[in-house]
């Protein structure tokens, strides 16, 4: 079997504001090194030495995003199998299907890699050795979930928990549990039966399209209409709008993995994996604060990120994050991570729309 790697980019990650906006989401961005997380996504997917075998990337999108991406891939002149552009978001069982459908129609026993492109994997050789090993696995009628060797009691992530054995780092899903609170994270990380859930499949198409075919009819039949209604301009597929519009908006563990049997955990990995879903994540990451180096006198544990021709001095504060991006500043605590939507929320009020 064929692997089709598809690249989800449509997300606008607005916890990362305001480097990360509506325009130029966090995919597309320099956060961690000297490449977009987008452009690294790809690289990891090329050929190599280590024999896996892959086609060009699939890259499933925003319509907005068009130009980024296709300035991105020129940049390393990767030349994609397909760009596909959603003229609305509708999570991922809509993306799930629609990977599942056009690779179907393309190969109907090809395996489809579906991957998110604002992940950071510092060591990619231990994750593309985790494709090949899962591949037969995959083949052997399951939908394969990489799951992420846990490090800390992590309260932002889902987990999920192995049950019987399937094969070598291979087994069924027991179940999946959503973001827990902190004891209980610390028993999932205590048990050694969990992994975190990264969000990056493998599964053969025709049994995706099998399984959203039970389990959620009307996402694969809203899909397929849409599909059936889009006209490609060479590799670029603008999706149907007025068919993409009706189907329903779920996610993929929602939709399928929490219901279907043949769900399977590889793993856990240890790939230097990371969401980058907050700023707290980016100066984990991150080998510099920017083109111009902060001056930090008695401050602790702080994540700075600015730009070109901007200063940032932090005198005698702690478990603080400054950023700096377009006329845009952000300060706040470390541990309100999670809550940027809220000044994405205040700039909604105000009107201040070229903010975010």
């Amino acid at each position: 079997m064929k692997i089709y790697p598809v690249i989800m980019c449509g997300g606008s990650g607005t916890r990362l504001w305001p480097v990360s906006t509506s325009r130029t989401p966090k995919q597309f961005v320099n956060l961690v090194s000297d490449t977009s997380l987008f452009r690294q996504t790809v690289a990891r997917l090329a050929p190599g030495e280590d024999g896996l075998d892959l086609a060009p990337p699939i890259v499933i999108s925003n319509a907005r995003y068009l130009d980024l991406i296709n300035a991105q891939l020129e940049a390393d002149s990767i030349s994609p199998l397909a760009i596909l552009l959603e003229p609305c978001a509708r999570n991922t069982a809509a993306v799930a299907a629609v990977a599942a459908d056009f690779v179907g129609r393309i190969d109907p026993k090809g395996l489809v890699l579906l991957l998110p492109s604002d992940h950071f994997i510092g060591d990619p050789g231990a994750f593309r050795k985790a494709i090949i090993d899962a591949i037969a696995v995959a083949e052997a009628g399951r939908i394969v979930t990489f799951g992420i060797s846990p490090d800390r009691p992590e309260t932002g992530f889902g987990y999920i928990k192995a049950g019987e054995p399937i094969g070598p780092s291979a087994h069924a899903v027991s179940s999946f549990r959503e973001k827990p609170n902190h004891v209980t994270a610390l028993s999932y990380l205590a048990d050694g039966n969990y992994s975190w859930n990264a969000g990056i499949f493998m599964f053969p198409a025709n049994l995706m399209c099998d399984e959203l075919e039970t389990h959620a009819p009307d996402v694969l039949a809203s899909v397929k209409s849409a599909l059936d209604k889009t006209k490609p301009d060479g590799l670029v597929h603008q999706i149907d709008e007025a068919a993409f519009s009706e189907v329903r908006s779920i996610s993929i563990d929602y939709a399928v993995m929490e219901h279907t049997k043949n769900a399977a955990v590889f793993g856990p990995l240890s790939c230097a994996w990371s969401d980058v879903g907050t700023w707290p994540a980016v100066g984990d990451l991150q080998t510099s604060s920017g083109p111009v180096q902060p001056v930090l006198i008695d401050a602790e544990n702080c994540t700075i990120h600015s730009e070109q021709g901007t200063l940032i001095a932090a005198l005698g504060v702690e478990h603080l994050v400054i950023a700096v991006h377009d006329g845009a500043v952000l300060v706040m605590s470390k541990s309100r991570a999670q809550d940027v939507s809220l000044v994405i929320d205040a700039l909604k009020a105000r009107g201040l729309t070229d903010k975010f």
